[in-house]
């Protein structure tokens, strides 16, 4: 399974797998669960047997779009405060990271927190992370509540974001061109919770207007390779060192004492 997983990645550049620690991934959920009702001042979820079901009626709890996006950036700054969401997305799906990524891992510091319930006016509008961000990148989208159809995001695989790419470059005025092209090849990529979508930095994605009766939330957040070329981004203030391995841990203290 693995050498299946590293070819779909290198031809289409975006995996789906599944945890390969599910009982930590179960934890961030259950605490992120915990966070969202503590943020909202209502009393703790009923129980963790039905924190998925939790999630996904948030919106009931929310008064508008405001109201969503003050819960989103509360809870971001919640997890950098009580957890290492990096550390858990990491472990959650270590085997399938490292697969992709190598054994010296940098981190994003700060995980990403998505939340949009049912109607939500602000959809993520189609982007690619890179160049600004590494081309050297895999970002771990991480569904803490089932997600499909316009639930979850799309994507466009690795040809089909060539086309885009290339017909921005020949026709930069063309919206409605680059919208029959998203409208042939994007696709929805169902991710039940247990599972991550793995994808490239240099995919064109986005998400439209959530048309489902439930809240979707999840988590998004960067791993690459300590050595491999770090992009715009200013390394110390948009990574961390997650792992190294101890050959790189005797080379590193070896620059410091020849300095």
């Amino acid at each position: 399974m693995p050498d299946l997983i590293a070819e779909e990645f290198a031809q289409r550049g975006y995996c789906v797998v599944p945890a390969s620690d599910p009982d930590t991934l179960r934890r961030l959920r259950v605490t992120v669960t915990d966070l969202c009702y503590e943020l909202l001042g209502l009393p703790a979820a009923r129980a963790q047997d039905h924190e998925a079901e939790d999630l996904d009626q948030l919106h009931r709890h929310l008064l508008g779009a405001a109201s969503a996006t003050r819960l989103r950036n509360d809870l971001t700054r919640a997890l950098v405060e009580r957890m290492p969401a990096g550390r858990a997305v990491f472990d959650s799906f270590e085997q399938w990271i490292r697969l992709l990524v190598g054994n010296d891992v940098l981190s994003q510091r700060v995980a990403n927190v998505v939340l949009q319930p049912p109607g939500d006016p602000h959809p993520t509008e189609l982007h690619r992370d890179a160049p600004a961000n590494s081309p050297y990148e895999v970002v771990a989208w991480v569904p803490l509540v089932d997600c499909y159809a316009t639930k979850s995001m799309y994507l466009l695989d690795r040809d089909a974001s060539a086309l885009a790419l290339r017909h921005h470059r020949e026709h930069p005025d063309d919206a409605t061109g680059l919208q029959r092209l998203l409208d042939e090849h994007a696709e929805f990529v169902s991710v039940p919770f247990g599972h991550a979508l793995l994808f490239w930095s240099g995919l064109f994605h986005g998400s439209v207007a959530n048309a489902e009766p439930t809240t979707r939330l999840s988590l998004n957040t960067r791993f690459k390779h300590l050595f491999a070329p770090l992009g715009m981004k200013d390394p110390f203030r948009y990574f961390e060192v997650l792992e190294t391995t101890p050959l790189t841990r005797l080379g590193l203290a070896f620059q410091r004492e020849e300095k």
